[in-house]
């Protein structure tokens, strides 16, 4: 009975110091909240404080300033996250289940890419785009985040597709179907849990960058979210903090939303394919 009392007092702190911690981490959240919604007089007087009165015509200024630039990020990001899950899938299921020479040297090739810093790409990939003279288009966004995020993508795809059973795909090809038919029939179909985890990854990835927009995107009609948020701060200035931080709030929403929604998905489908085995 002494051993139960000290559990459940055990137990009792537990939640409690997990609860505050809890508490804490929202804490910004509420903070950015309370700050949009009030005046610069306010912020200077009563910067701690419950916004009184709310002012929301502070997001409709951020809106009008910033909706075209959202647009923007929605669909850069869509394409480049449908494009990369499709060739992802591909190169996961060739790597997993067809048989070729050089498999296991390409396949350690890949993952070698793995090693090298983001960082050290971005120089060629600059200049490779301004070559191609791809500057101010959608494209100098889409396809160096398609290429960029392939190779966790394919190895995530392949460690999934691996543990697939290779009957169903015997089966399909006595049947006469052939490869292209045997991956959009059965193959994709059963990854869909690290498809879905791959899209998720990395439409988060792509919606929160900043350096690569900012250096091939001169066009502030054509520019992404992220970038277009610090350009609208500073020209707002300190008369206009309430209205950039609601500025931040819309931009914030959208992955907000998406990961309360589908967190339960991304941690399935990553627990599923990527620790598998």
């Amino acid at each position: 009975m002494l051993k139960s009392k000290k559990t459940i007092a055990g137990q009792s702190i537990l939640y409690l110091i997990l609860s505050i911690l809890l508490l804490l981490a929202f804490v910004p959240i509420f903070l950015m909240l309370s700050v949009s919604l009030k005046s610069t007089y306010q912020l200077n007087t009563n910067f701690w404080g419950f916004p009184n009165p709310i002012f929301w015509s502070n997001y409709s200024v951020a809106f009008s300033s910033i909706y075209l630039n959202m647009l923007n990020s929605f669909l850069y990001v869509a394409a480049a996250v449908v494009l990369l899950v499709f060739l992802a899938a591909m190169g996961g299921y060739v790597f997993a289940v067809l048989d070729f020479p050089g498999r296991t040297v390409l396949y350690f090739l890949l993952m070698s890419m793995m090693m090298i810093p983001a960082v050290l790409t971005l120089t060629p990939r600059y200049v490779m785009i301004s070559d191609l003279g791809l500057k101010n288009n959608p494209l100098a966004l889409i396809l160096p985040w398609v290429t960029g995020g392939q190779v966790m993508a394919i190895v995530l795809c392949r460690t999934f597709i691996e543990q697939s059973p290779r009957s169903v795909f015997e089966s399909a090809r006595l049947d006469g179907a052939n490869e292209l038919r045997v991956f959009i029939s059965f193959a994709a179909p059963l990854a869909k849990p690290i498809l879905t985890t791959v899209a998720i990854m990395n439409l988060i990835s792509f919606y929160n960058d900043y350096l690569w927009p900012l250096m091939v995107i001169g066009d502030s009609k054509k520019q992404v979210a992220t970038v277009a948020i610090q350009s609208f701060m500073a020209d707002s200035g300190n008369d206009g903090m309430g209205q950039s931080v609601a500025g931040f709030v819309l931009i914030t929403l959208p992955l907000l939303i998406l990961f309360t929604f589908t967190s339960r998905i991304y941690m399935e489908g990553l627990t599923s394919g990527a620790l598998k085995g």
